[in-house]
């Protein structure tokens, strides 16, 4: 079954995000083969992340409930909010 989730920054959150992004990364590689596709989006300047949009296929809205919610970015607190 497949997935969009959509994690949007929180205001000034930039710096956390950056310091976890070796986290962030190691944990989408987990993932690897049920991701369909994945990025960042971006701010007016094309070049500031707002957050990140993320389809992956997972066998059911529980794994996908744990997918969004585990990612270290938002157990940090970088995002404001998820939609699944």
């Amino acid at each position: 079954m497949e997935f969009l989730c959509y994690h949007r920054d929180r205001t000034d959150s930039l710096p956390l995000r950056y310091e976890l992004l070796a986290e962030h990364w190691a944990y989408m590689d987990r993932y690897a083969k049920e991701m369909i596709a994945r990025g960042p989006t971006l701010a007016a300047d094309s070049e500031t992340p707002t957050g990140s949009v993320h389809i992956v296929d997972l066998p059911d809205p529980a794994a996908a409930r744990t997918f969004a919610f585990d990612e270290p970015n938002y157990q940090a607190g970088v995002y404001r909010d998820v939609l699944l």
